[in-house]
């Protein structure tokens, strides 16, 4: 075997930690597979093992997974070859500075420097140590994307972290070198969207350009079978005929098309069926669907004809008391107990409010007690995240009237069952049973003084 060039005081001090944790050392293929993933390599399972003579489906299917479950289990936190070095860093910085390694002194760990100030603007980018994967038994998400004919479905209100989940899927199946494409329908241009047949050729484009392959569409679109069929007709005799490996198509900001009811229809009717061909159609199971969806925008689909019915649901929970724990002490912050607490009545763990609180606190722009008193005012730092659901009430008077009466009262409330599942879908209520609660203080302070 090629000796494992690497930092030995890393991996001693990675393995010293993981034996305390679980008893398990890391075994010579294990550290080969960390290794790639801790300096950023882009190396698929098959290089590795070439390089240091181990079968890459070995690797890929007996050692990397028992690999992240071992270090997900130590951490808390799940581990992949994308994220290793981000997860591990704060784990063995903490654990660096209470043991003693013989005579030597603390060890010196090669990692990106963990960047206290990455404001929270956007998906969270792979390897941070600020993303906190808040899914119940997230694992299964990860898994089901490598399944023939999987359809996995993310939803959530807006900046709950859909699209940061979406690209750890992706990277999730990169790693076992299926293609990726990703359709973002704000990438679109409105005229497209608002016409079926220029925004399924723009799709069949798209795919077509990511996956590196000539364009062809005027071979096979036909007006006589309609945009649909040759749509179809493209996707599966010109693309996936030409692949050797399974084929993720992401959609991204996939409500963006609710604008546009007749074309959404017929899109989403479109993906149903492709999705139904891949329980029956060899040809079609090398096909892989993950659709991102913000819960504020609504349209209704016949049941038989929608996407959204099917698949795996990943609906996006708030962080909870730990989750802020964790993320406080990755900021290099010291709040009490009590402090984490208010934040959290607050702001009700809401992903993007918890990070951009924290990012202002470690800046030094705010102290918390400045935090707590400016943050349902319009010079506050939540200003736009509730300048934008003031927007939506107010498109909706008889929506508004509704949430008046939430926030207005203390104990859950029973509303009409439409406006609890949108005012719900907008991350404004809880549901408790069949009533509903305002989500966090902090909507019910701000909407009190403006509704």
């Amino acid at each position: 075997m090629t000796p494992l060039n690497a930092n030995n005081d890393l991996f001693s001090l990675i393995d010293n930690w993981l034996v305390e944790k679980t008893g398990e050392h890391l075994s010579e293929p294990q550290r080969l597979i960390l290794r790639a993933g801790w300096q950023g390599q882009r190396q698929t399972y098959a290089e590795i093992g070439s390089a240091h003579n181990y079968s890459g489906r070995y690797l890929q299917n007996r050692v990397a997974p028992e690999l992240w479950r071992l270090l997900s289990d130590a951490t808390g936190d799940k581990v992949t070859k994308i994220n290793c070095a981000a997860v591990l860093t704060q784990v063995l910085q903490d654990y660096a500075h209470t043991q003693q390694l013989g005579s030597s002194p603390a060890v010196s760990l090669p990692l990106e420097p963990t960047s206290a100030a990455e404001l929270p603007d956007g998906s969270v980018p792979l390897g941070s140590p600020f993303y906190i994967d808040c899914l119940p038994q997230s694992a299964r998400y990860y898994h089901t994307i490598l399944h023939p004919g999987a359809l996995l479905r993310i939803k959530g209100p807006r900046q709950m972290g859909k699209t940061s989940l979406l690209n750890r899927i992706l990277a999730y199946a990169q790693q076992a070198d299926y293609q990726t494409v990703v359709l973002n329908f704000q990438q679109a241009d409105r005229e497209i969207l608002a016409d079926l047949n220029r925004l399924l050729r723009w799709l069949a484009a798209t795919l077509t350009q990511q996956l590196k392959l000539p364009l062809a569409l005027d071979e096979v679109w036909s007006a006589d079978i309609g945009s649909k069929m040759s749509c179809t007709v493209y996707l599966e005799g010109y693309i996936l005929e030409r692949l050797t490996v399974p084929l993720v198509l992401a959609i991204d900001e996939a409500s963006e098309l609710f604008e546009y009811p007749a074309v959404s229809r017929e899109f989403f009717a479109m993906i149903r069926t492709w999705h139904e061909y891949t329980k029956s159609d060899v040809a079609w199971q090398a096909l892989r669907l993950v659709i991102a969806q913000s819960t504020e925008a609504y349209i209704p689909l016949n049941i038989n004809q929608s996407p959204f019915n099917v698949g795996l649901e990943a609906a996006l929970p708030p962080f909870t008391l730990q989750h802020l724990e964790t993320l406080m002490q990755r900021h290099q912050l010291a709040l009490s107990t009590a402090e984490l607490e208010q934040l959290m009545t607050l702001l009700g763990g809401h992903p993007y409010l918890v990070r951009l609180a924290l990012y202002y606190l470690v800046q030094g722009q705010l102290t918390f007690a400045n935090l707590l008193e400016t943050a349902t005012t319009d010079a506050g730092i939540f200003r736009d995240h509730l300048h934008y659901r003031l927007w939506m009430l107010q498109q909706n008077l008889e929506l508004q009237a509704t949430f008046k009466t939430v926030i207005n009262t203390v104990e859950p409330v029973q509303v009409p069952q439409l406006h609890a599942f949108k005012l719900n879908s907008m991350g404004l209520v809880n549901l408790v049973k069949n009533q509903v609660k305002v989500s966090c203080l902090l909507y019910q302070n701000y909407f009190q003084q403006r509704l």
